[in-house]
């Protein structure tokens, strides 16, 4: 069983199948790890930010994020979340992968469908008996079929990528969500809806946390915190300091002693 870190609250084997229900404080931060072999998370409540070697993800209630083998991650948990992950044998992975139902690359999904068949198999582990197994095994296998689908028709448009690509270039003075709309040649909504969608956070959401990030460089930076507020892009020295908690769970003064020495 791979290492979750996090408060176990049930973890049980069905067969080729290891389901694992872990709870994670609010502010919690997991150091850079790697796992060897690919498994599924699912967010049953709360969200948490994943950062990735060259990028990041937003991870929020009722999504399904696939992380292959070998990725490297580090994760920070902004509110108290519940997360179910999902470990498969490897020759039963290498099995279906033929199948096409690989979990090679990194992606995050979201529907009615997946958080449906999620449910049946967190109803199975409160059953335990002795056809769990044998039924779990059916859900896996519908589980990886709808990734499968999904993989093959989520793919971002251009004009999507354009905008996240805008936001965040100017995330610090950034465009209103009507001028990024036009920008693109869509409707708001449409905007709005298929930002969410693709990237599991909301335009303003990514923009609030580019600018946590970019705080936290300024601080480990040495900078004043009313010099990092106005670098980050914020209003001023409280409005860091309420967005910095609400993101991370600390304050900036709480980041900057505990990097203390760490500066880089």
């Amino acid at each position: 069983m791979q290492n979750f870190f996090g408060a176990p609250v049930v973890a049980r084997q069905f067969g080729r199948f290891q389901l694992s229900l872990t709870e994670y404080a609010g502010g919690t931060s997991l150091p850079w790890h790697v796992h060897d072999q690919a498994y599924l998370c699912f967010v049953v409540r709360g969200r948490y930010r994943e950062r990735l070697r060259g990028g990041a993800r937003d991870c929020s209630a009722e999504q399904m994020i696939v992380h292959p083998a070998g990725e490297v991650h580090a994760d920070e948990f902004a509110a108290r979340s519940r997360c179910l992950n999902i470990e498969m044998e490897a020759e039963w992975l290498r099995a279906i992968a033929a199948r096409g139902a690989m979990l090679d690359a990194p992606a995050v999904y979201a529907s009615a469908d997946i958080s449906a068949i999620v449910a049946r198999a967190g109803r199975e582990v409160r059953t335990n008996d002795a056809l769990s197994p044998m039924i779990v095994e059916g859900i896996m296998l519908e589980l990886l079929g709808e990734l499968a689908r999904g993989r093959e028709t989520d793919r971002a448009p251009r004009w999507l990528l354009g905008v996240r690509d805008e936001v965040a270039a100017s995330f610090r003075r950034p465009p209103s969500l009507a001028s990024l709309a036009a920008g693109a040649a869509v409707h708001p909504v449409h905007l709005a809806r298929s930002f969410r969608r693709r990237f599991g956070c909301t335009v303003g959401d990514m923009i609030r946390r580019l600018r946590v990030d970019a705080a936290k460089r300024a601080i480990r930076a040495g900078l004043p915190l009313c010099d990092v507020a106005a670098d980050a892009g914020f209003a001023d020295q409280s409005h860091l300091a309420r967005t910095f908690r609400a993101v991370t769970g600390m304050t900036p003064s709480d980041f900057r002693r505990a990097h203390r020495g760490k500066r880089r």
